[in-house]
């Protein structure tokens, strides 16, 4: 009988799958440094056994992986630990030279203000405790690190116009996001355009997702599903995100008819 492992094994184990792939290591090439057989690093990747700290910390090591590593075995071991997922996208953000966001139900996480992103949070897991869900809120806002870098990433968004219109919370909240939204546009530190809705060709029917560009890597995608968050690797894969993303960038309004539209919207909720 197949062992199936535990969750956080899986988690981990992925996590390791996607680092080796990277460093252009084989399961043979690390076994070494971790100090096992190949076969143990192909159980650790498939979620089938767990590890030591002194193992997770030599396996950081050998992929060069700056603490990222370790950092995910320190979080998966600790009982209060927020989602693997969940601590998976600030880091990738601190790294990229740019990033392309598409969404249809919400505001990207990245630009949220914390009124909206914990409303966000309770509607989709109203099983959380009010500390997990103020540790979720808090993680978000610390991503937004990224926008106010002295050599901040290019960061394009794109969305659905009925985004701007969906009351979230309240419609304080919607107000006050949406300012939040002008403020990064006329600040220069985002691109945000709208898609309307009557266009004819609906391109983002699969759901949100995002692409991560780096300086000195293969670049990634990753797509939202009612568990968290999944990230892509296949280069095929990122190729077809990146091409669906030029096609919404294309039926979209352009930055300035989104701004107005944008503009509008605002208008009309304090109307």
């Amino acid at each position: 009988m197949e062992r199936r492992g535990k969750p956080k094994w899986r988690r981990l184990g992925t996590e390791l799958r996607v680092l080796r792939r990277r460093a252009q290591m084989t399961q043979a090439g690390l076994a070494p440094y971790a100090r096992v057989v190949p076969a143990q690093i192909s159980a650790w990747e498939n979620g089938k056994r767990g590890m030591t700290h002194a193992q997770a910390r030599r396996l950081d090591q050998a992929l060069n992986a700056n603490g990222w590593f370790e950092r995910a075995y320190e979080k998966a071991n600790t009982p209060d630990s927020l989602p693997i997922w969940y601590e998976q996208v600030p880091e990738i953000e601190q790294r990229v030279s740019e990033l392309r966001e598409y969404q249809c139900q919400l505001v990207p996480g990245l630009i949220q203000t914390a009124e909206y992103a914990k409303a966000t949070i309770r509607d989709a897991l109203p099983w959380a405790s009010d500390d997990e869900v103020d540790q979720m809120v808090d993680a978000r806002m610390a991503r937004q690190d990224i926008l106010e870098k002295g050599h901040s990433p290019l960061v394009s968004m794109v969305v659905e116009e009925f985004v701007l219109s969906r009351v979230i919370g309240d419609e304080r909240t919607q107000a006050a996001q949406l300012d939040c939204v002008l403020d990064l546009v006329q600040r220069g530190k985002i691109r945000f355009q709208v898609v309307p809705s009557d266009v004819r060709h609906h391109h983002g029917t699969a759901g949100p997702f995002r692409i991560y560009t780096f300086p000195d890597n293969p670049p990634l995608a990753s797509a939202e599903y009612a568990a968290g968050e999944v990230l892509m690797e296949d280069q095929e894969v990122v190729q077809r995100c990146m091409t669906t993303f030029g096609f919404l960038q294309a039926e979209a309004l352009s930055m300035e008819a989104s701004v107005e539209l944008l503009r509008k919207v605002r208008k009309s909720i304090d109307g």
